[in-house]
């Protein structure tokens, strides 16, 4: 077949980045789902308990005694936990045969013990459901907890994936969008039985309805807007940060004047404070030492905004900061215990850029000017409450720089803009579609090799 039909055919198709991209997508899940030890992403083991305490009906943590917010856990589940604990936070303990052997003879227990859980306490624990789900029918039909946990796993990067398919049908994705979903931070996390993997594919849809909304007449596709409604409630009430997405529906409603949608969003939101407040005023956290609380530090800072302004400025032009931001965006994996090596960071950096240039269009740019102005803004709040949050949730008061904010909290705030900035894969022109198809297979192999060659060095080569 001739080239330039090869490219048309590829540059025409709606449909090719469900196939090809997605099918990609599900054989990374696949491997990192062999390689990776359990529970070795950031705060895995507060993740599975908040899925398991799901499945037992528990919605609210709360602390005992002098402990932090959490709730009883199965013995066995803890077993399974302690057992992988030292591995997470020391990058030269290695899994041994004897770890793997103790995993696989663990079993259910069916008594509990109180649990610290206060890494997840303040999310609505409803977006845990696909995790709560697999555990609680892996428990009914006999598993082991390490069958468990792998099924748990399996079934939450399946439901990322449906949920990008279902996205991708409604708005082609960008091929930055792509670049950033391959690069080797964003497949660890969607592959990992996280919060991270859900609310990303939940965000990503969220944004393909509202433009696929926009396209279409006033009145059109109500049950879309309805499904866009449940999902901001799920993620903002998850993640905070994400709480400016709500202004999508408003300017949903500046266009379409439709009072009983303005009225369902802000319902939505309303719930989503209300989870806030509840779930703020019952947790308990001890993880910061401090002599005032978190909304004490919140308090004092909006009363006085030159020194909330001077943190956020001191955070922002800190290079140490900026460099861990950078590369736990691109890929900082375990719990931030296995970086790559310098250059790998600056060729995903060059791959994602050589992306951009090739699929950067001043015309749309042009065309699409007051969406873009929407999306930087609903950005710069999201950034803002990242950092607020982080400030007084994780930073000793006072403090010179806000610490504890990793880069991939930005992945969503990146998805966002990549769909305003950058055009649709498949309105790229038949002269940029092949080398940037190349480009963006090129980066999720490279991503791959190097994400394998780094896990297996972490967790399993003792090096010399």
């Amino acid at each position: 077949m001739p080239l330039n039909i090869i490219i048309k055919k590829i540059g025409g198709s709606t449909t090719w980045h469900n196939t090809y991209a997605l099918s990609f997508l599900l054989i990374i899940f696949l491997i990192l789902n062999c390689i990776t030890p359990p529970l070795q992403s950031p705060d895995e083991f507060d993740h599975i308990k908040r899925a398991y305490a799901l499945g037992e009906g528990t919605i609210l943590f709360k602390p005992l005694g002098n402990q932090s917010s959490g709730t009883e856990i199965d013995d066995g589940l803890l077993q399974y936990i302690a057992l992988y604990d030292p591995i997470s936070l020391d990058p030269d303990k290695k899994v041994t045969a004897t770890d793997i052997h103790k995993a696989n003879e663990l079993q259910w227990q069916n008594t509990k013990t109180f649990s610290a859980t206060v890494a997840t306490a303040y999310y609505f624990p409803l977006i845990y459901a696909p995790q709560a789900m697999a555990l609680h029918i892996s428990r009914a039909i006999g598993l082991s907890i390490n069958q468990s946990y792998y099924l748990t796993r399996l079934t939450a990067s399946l439901v990322v994936l449906l949920i990008l398919a279902y996205a991708f049908s409604l708005s082609t994705p960008s091929p930055v969008t792509l670049a950033l979903l391959a690069i080797p931070m964003t497949t660890y996390q969607l592959s990992s039985t996280s919060l991270d993997g859900i609310a990303t594919a939940l965000s990503v849809l969220l944004i393909s309805i509202f433009l696929k909304l926009m396209r279409e007449p006033p009145g059109n596709n109500s049950r879309l807007f309805w499904l866009s409604v449940v999902i901001f409630w799920l993620l903002a009430s998850s993640r905070l940060q994400l709480l400016p997405l709500y202004l999508l529906f408003v300017i949903l409603f500046a266009r379409d004047k439709n009072k009983l949608h303005l009225l369902g969003s802000f319902v939505a939101v309303i719930l989503v404070l209300a989870w806030i407040g509840i779930a703020s005023s019952h947790t308990v956290d001890h993880r910061v030492p401090s002599s005032i609380s978190s909304s004490q530090v919140a308090l004092a800072y909006l009363s006085d905004p030159g020194s909330l302004v001077q943190v956020i400025w001191s955070t922002l032009t800190d290079a140490a900061t900026l460099r861990g931001w950078f590369s736990s965006f691109l890929g900082m994996l375990g719990w931030l215990t296995a970086p790559f090596p310098g250059r790998t960071y600056v060729y995903l950096l060059a791959a994602i850029l050589v992306i951009g240039a090739l699929s950067f269009s001043f015309e749309h740019i042009k065309r699409h000017r007051n969406l873009n102005l929407l999306f930087f803004f609903i950005t710069g709040c999201s950034v803002f409450l990242i950092l607020f949050a982080m400030l007084t949730t994780w930073t000793p008061y006072p403090s010179q720089v806000i610490i504890g904010v990793q880069g991939r909290y930005f992945l969503i705030p990146a998805i966002l803009l990549s769909y305003g900035l950058f055009p649709p894969i498949s309105k790229l022109s038949n002269q940029k579609i092949l080398p940037t198809i190349f480009c963006l297979a090129g980066l999720g192999v490279y991503g791959l090799c190097v994400t394998i060659n780094l896990l297996l060095v972490r967790y399993y080569i003792q090096v010399s």
